[in-house]
């Protein structure tokens, strides 16, 4: 029991945002409550059945090919906001205030972590753009962040795409996860252009 217990905890923890000892106490606590493991099993299905990733930003998207953001006509397809993680982009959106689309890139380039430019969705991205287009940089200000972003701007100066920076608003190793409403709208209000200078 005590072998085959573990190896589930084990499972469980590898999963983002799942400590070991946050899989220990949700796992004693669906064994304790059955009723709380049946409506879990009941939500995973409905996740597997009803979710998938939007074909065009790879945001979040129900029973569609396409998310709800790309979808709506009333938002800008020229503003492109450029964001790691679907997280990030989540937090962007609750705060109702940003009417352009989306780019998730499904991480940063982190060379430690054997991630690497063709690992992310930058491809797809260059795909999207045209002249008219505006790249809105929305990375974490981390240094994995900085070397995206970097990165990114190069690839978009030389195809002349005009490339915004969120302001830094944001302080230098903070993830947009944390971020709160008024230093979010600041920081994407008072982005700066990037030059090739």
């Amino acid at each position: 029991m005590e072998k085959e217990f573990h190896e589930i905890i084990d499972l469980i923890s590898k999963y983002k945002g799942l400590t070991k000892k946050t899989s220990e106490r949700l796992v004693v606590d669906l064994i304790n409550n059955n009723s709380k493991l049946d409506e879990m099993v009941k939500h995973l299905k409905e996740i597997k059945s009803n979710f998938k990733v939007c074909k065009e930003c790879f945001y979040i998207a129900l029973n569609n090919d396409l998310c709800d953001i790309c979808l709506d006509d009333s938002r800008d397809d020229n503003i492109i906001c450029v964001v790691g993680t679907t997280m990030d982009a989540m937090n962007i959106e609750k705060h109702k205030k940003y009417k352009g689309k989306y780019a998730v890139l499904g991480g940063e380039i982190n060379l430690g972590k054997n991630i690497k430019p063709e690992d992310l969705k930058i491809n797809e991205l260059f795909e999207r753009v045209n002249p008219k287009t505006e790249l809105i940089l929305a990375l974490n200000a981390t240094f994995e962040g900085e070397v995206t972003a970097n990165y990114l701007s190069k690839i978009a100066n030389l195809r002349k795409i005009k490339t915004t920076r969120i302001a830094k608003g944001i302080p230098s190793g903070g993830m947009l996860d944390y971020m709160d409403e008024s230093t979010l709208e600041y920081a994407l209000n008072n982005r700066k252009e990037i030059t090739g200078k």
